[in-house]
């Protein structure tokens, strides 16, 4: 089948394909092109707006890798994909960190949701969010580390003993903070390597995936090379 026989389709039947293992790859795979196309243009948003809502695990997820191929921002999808940044699945509150990059969206929702997501256990969550931070506006980051060190997205702890309360509250403080200075670290130019001396404290991970990010126009660029050699 062609690309114009599936944008022929209705949305509901080019779902239904998606789903059809029997359908074979190449359908699955143009149905699914067909679907992303009308939501980029804000077609039919009810049934991926029905995935990033529903109850099932299974559905959000799938939802949730719709969202990242859209890779920009869709009006009708705005409310449903900030609901994401406080879903209980990381790839979810993921999605919604990458949506808000893609959309380049900014108000005190997002920044409170974004604030919660630096703080997140989940290391792919605190990288995206870290990436993010880097590249906004200096306006925009000093809001941003003004509203985590005043406290927005730290997670409410209530313990009976409120000394136990004040311990995890000083943990959170510390973790924010330092989330805050890596990015001040990384906007101000200096090298990840040292950075990562500079913060023993922070999983080697984030700055692996940083370094990764930073680095990849000059793989690129290796890569090629060799090939023409």
């Amino acid at each position: 089948m062609n690309s114009d026989h599936f944008d022929e389709r209705s949305t509901s039947a080019l779902m239904n394909i998606i789903q059809d293992k029997d359908a074979g790859n190449e359908n699955r795979y143009a149905a699914t092109q067909s679907v992303l196309r009308r939501w980029r243009q804000g077609v039919d948003l009810k049934f991926l707006i029905d995935l990033l809502l529903s109850e099932s695990s299974r559905d959000r997820l799938r939802g949730a890798q719709y969202l990242a191929e859209l890779g920009q921002e869709v009006e009708g999808l705005n409310v449903a994909a900030t609901q994401l940044a406080d879903d209980a699945l990381s790839d979810c509150r993921r999605a919604f960190v990458e949506y808000t990059v893609n959309s380049g969206r900014y108000d005190q929702t997002i920044s409170n949701a974004l604030a919660k997501c630096l703080l997140d256990l989940n290391l792919y969550v605190r990288v995206e969010v870290i990436n993010w931070a880097v590249h906004i506006s200096d306006e925009r980051f000093k809001n941003f580390s003004q509203l985590v060190e005043a406290g927005a997205g730290w997670p409410e702890f209530r313990f009976p003993n409120p000394l136990s309360n004040d311990f995890w509250n000083a943990s959170i403080l510390k973790r924010a903070v330092r989330g805050l200075d890596i990015i001040r670290c990384i906007r101000d130019g200096k090298e990840i390597e040292q950075i990562k001396k500079d913060f023993p404290e922070e999983d080697s991970f984030i700055f692996d995936t940083i370094q990764f990010s930073k680095t990849r126009r000059e793989r690129l660029a290796k890569w090629q090379d060799k090939s023409q050699h």
